[in-house]
């Protein structure tokens, strides 16, 4: 049979014998990969499964149940320097969908969605400002030395500098500020966090001015054009540096989630049950706190020492320039607690656990009702220094603690590295462009001068 007939012959051939005998031992294998193919597709799929449940706590009810429940979006006001990135990076791993913004109340409060906002202890929150305005981690030319930024005295370290410029930060705004005296260029702290809730009323005109106005990209030689973020960075034209606290709490009133970041856990499972209707099982009380899904954002900012090491009189205006954040940072606790409670009954489950609220209730216990209004009663315009809160002296105590070395304490020993000038000059051009804690050494920071952190204006 030539090559030609045979592949006739094979065209007209049947493709299964027609007469039931079996199938040549050539055709087995496609007679029992579908089953295989069809065997292992299960078993992937049950692998798959098996993951998604174990990462959500190994319950495949409770998985069903939080695959079944509606998903309101969230809105969320982000205050920054609050740890608002961690929160709007992790609310999304609980299921959430959410949009967060650093901008004014009425730029991001939404209809029909879950609004939400986290203040922090406004004690720790103007310290993160002032770091983060002196370390400048991102090499901003916003934040330049050029600004007028107090980042202390020729030839202090960066430990001293900091220490040193937070004192005139702190007095510069502490003492009597006008909105003339400006804010070189960076953070206000003066009630920073209830000015979102109010903030957003521009003057086109005033807003606009170099040193007082909005911020500025660039450097006071070159400040390019004002930045429009409507936000409460800095005090506009015709915002209040202390807010109605009736109108705060009618805004806050109007959000379905109000947390601190003493207590960012439970407030991100607070706003997945607002939002869900239930919550991840690693929000409840004694499940793995390592397996909740954490996605830290952390922006760097150079503070070597903590709230309770700064002098009395530092610590002093910083209660002066928070009166209304502390009301609001106090009114947050407060809501988170109830609502907490309400969501905890309503479930049958609890996410405040009792650590936390230990934390919360000692919040709480600094001051009796009714004391941080009282301190307002002192108009800001008639503010004398150290009189604008009436308890001051002793909440500038708050917090303090005497470091106890005994008679037998031993001082510590530590090496210190030299450095040559051409060293020190290579650290500071480093220091001045990228993030400082990643540049420069430990020894570094103890004694490098900061000779770049001299400004003229």
């Amino acid at each position: 049979m030539t090559d030609l007939e045979r592949g006739v012959a094979d065209e007209r051939a049947p493709l299964r014998p027609t007469n039931g005998s079996s199938a040549s031992p050539s055709s087995a294998p496609s007679k029992i990969s579908f089953p295989l193919m069809v065997a292992f597709a299960v078993v992937g799929l049950g692998a798959t499964l098996g993951s998604f449940v174990s990462s959500w706590g190994g319950d495949i009810v409770q998985v069903l149940q939080l695959a079944s429940h509606n998903k309101i979006p969230v809105s969320y006001m982000h205050v920054p320097r609050t740890g608002g990135d961690t929160l709007r990076f992790t609310v999304p791993h609980l299921g959430v969908p959410i949009t967060g913004e650093e901008r004014c109340y009425k730029y991001v409060h939404r209809e029909r969605a879950i609004n939400a906002v986290m203040f922090r202890d406004p004690r720790e929150h103007v310290l993160s400002q002032f770091s983060h305005c002196f370390a400048n981690p991102h090499g901003a030319a916003s934040m330049s030395p050029l600004w007028g930024f107090p980042r202390g005295n020729r030839g202090d370290t960066p430990k001293l500098g900091w220490m040193n410029g937070l004192n005139k930060w702190l007095k510069h705004f502490g003492e009597n500020w006008h909105r003339e005296d400006g804010y070189f260029n960076c953070f206000n702290p003066i009630n920073m966090q209830a000015r979102y809730l109010t903030c957003g009323a521009k003057d086109e005109v005033k807003d606009k001015e170099i040193h007082t106005g909005a911020e500025r990209w660039g450097t006071p030689d070159d400040p390019g054009r004002a930045v429009w973020f409507q936000s409460a960075h800095y005090l506009g034209a015709n915002d209040d540096a202390e807010p109605d606290l009736e109108k705060l709490i009618r805004r806050l009133d109007s959000m379905q989630v109000v947390g601190v970041t003493e207590a960012m856990k439970a407030t991100a499972c607070l706003i997945e049950y607002q939002s869900r209707g239930t919550v991840h099982p690693q929000c409840e009380c004694g499940s793995d706190e390592k397996k909740f899904p954490w996605k830290e954002e952390r922006n760097e900012a150079y503070q070597p020492y903590a709230y309770a090491e700064i002098s009395e009189r530092a610590r002093e205006l910083v209660m002066n320039v928070t009166r209304v954040d502390r009301l609001v940072h106090r009114y947050a606790v407060k809501r988170l607690i109830r609502d907490s409670l309400r969501a905890e009954e309503k479930m049958g489950k609890r996410f405040l656990c009792s650590a936390t609220r230990r934390v919360l209730d000692a919040m709480l216990d600094e001051h009796k009702d009714g004391e941080l209004e009282a301190a307002l009663d002192q108009a800001w315009d008639e503010y004398r220094p150290g009189g604008k809160s009436l308890n001051h002296a002793e909440e500038a105590s708050m917090g303090a603690f005497a470091i106890p070395r005994g008679p037998l304490a031993k001082p510590r020993k530590r090496s210190v590295r030299t450095y040559t000038a051409a060293e020190q000059e290579e650290l500071m051009v480093k220091m001045t462009e990228a993030r400082a804690a990643e540049v420069l050494p430990r020894e570094a920071l103890e004694e490098v001068p900061m000779t770049h952190f001299e400004y003229s204006r």
